[in-house]
């Protein structure tokens, strides 16, 4: 099934991101080992020139920010001129939390986002991640100390639930703490924990929780397409939509979504007026932007083995919504540099095209 140009203007309900000075409600999650500076580059150079998303750095440990190079983490925490950039940090002590806000600030974030969401047991132990999920006042306490000593914009990023149980009370309860707390806005990953990142979104429950908030709620989550992103606006009501994993096969989905939207100028590296639309057009950009997203790894990071291991788990995620991306990734995992990968971009694009899904083939 392919997707057709925009032949008007689909209605955008309004959004509670506007207080806070964000006109254009959709964003680009925060995603380990993918959300680096190189990564938010390649999602800028789609971006039409009069808008600025939200782009979330990976997140970050309180207990290293205050010891580490920000300049060089490795590579550089943010990138000339990107103002937009929201910092994740995981952390539950005041004292690291106030001394890595101290270290970012020269930098410029917009804000400054807390990690209740990540499942993995390494961060368990440290009462990090969704963990807080499942202590009101202890994660109470995070917020406040956070919004404390953070002059920009708090948010939270949580799951709808640990384990696998959802208690909807227990939600309602636990996101009217965080807004007591302090917090200017959350984010809501509508998996519980056990889902990780895979199956259906309940995207019922954002919009429970965004109706009974005060402040916005963003919707995280089972995005594929620049329609679920309109659709989650309009139809459950939500004051925006997080992008995550779909961006590594669609870095052009903002510039999508934004000429759905009605911005119809151009991101200023590219000639062309319009997005890729139909599978087979975005099947083609695809490997366009792959090839681009090594030379921006190779710009920051260098032809390393960092940059190589940046560049597989890359293609890991977004060949999935290719008809063979298998097979892709697997070729791309047998390439020992990143000029090596771009030879090979440039032959396999050519010898092998193929249309994008809708959704990942998992």
């Amino acid at each position: 099934m392919t997707q057709s140009p925009p032949s008007s203007t689909p209605p955008v309900g309004e959004h509670r991101l506007g207080r806070l000075g964000i006109q254009f409600p959709f964003l680009i999650a925060p995603m380990v080992g993918i959300s680096h500076v190189a990564f938010r580059e390649l999602i800028r150079s789609y971006l039409p020139e009069s808008i600025d998303p939200l782009l979330f750095t990976e997140m970050l440990s309180t207990l290293r920010l205050p010891y580490e190079d920000l300049n060089d983490l490795p590579g550089p925490l943010s990138s000339v001129g990107e103002n937009y950039f929201v910092p994740q940090l995981l952390g539950n002590e005041e004292s690291y939390i106030a001394d890595s806000i101290e270290k970012i600030l020269p930098f410029h974030p917009w804000g400054f986002d807390i990690n209740m969401g990540c499942p993995a047991s390494h961060q368990l132990k440290h009462n990090w991640g969704v963990r807080l999920l499942g202590d009101a006042d202890y994660a109470s306490r995070v917020v406040a100390v956070t919004k404390k000593h953070s002059p920009r914009p708090v948010s939270v990023k949580l799951r709808v639930a640990t384990g696998d149980k959802i208690d909807l009370n227990y939600l309602l309860d636990f996101t009217q703490r965080m807004e007591d707390a302090g917090a200017d806005w959350m984010t809501l990953h509508c998996r519980t924990q056990n889902q990780g990142h895979h199956g259906y979104a309940h995207w019922d429950l954002v919009s429970e929780v965004s109706k009974t908030r005060k402040i916005p709620v963003v919707a995280n989550g089972d995005i594929h397409t620049w329609q679920d992103a309109v659709n989650l606006i309009n139809e459950y009501k939500v004051d925006g939509a997080m992008i995550a994993r779909a961006a590594t096969a669609r870095p052009w989905i903002l510039w999508q979504i934004a000429q759905k939207w009605g911005v119809l100028t151009k991101p200023q590296a590219r000639w062309e007026t319009s997005p890729p639309w139909t599978s087979d057009e975005e099947g083609k950009e695809y490997f366009r932007a792959v090839l681009r997203f090594s030379c921006l790894l190779e710009d920051y990071f260098g032809d390393t083995p960092f940059a190589l291991k940046k560049l597989v788990f890359f293609v890991a995620q977004g060949s999935r919504w290719l008809l063979f991306g298998h097979a892709f990734f697997h070729a791309v995992k047998r390439c020992e540099n990143l000029k090596e990968v771009r030879d090979f971009v440039n032959d396999y694009a050519e010898k092998n095209p193929q249309p994008m899904g809708q959704r990942a083939r998992t």
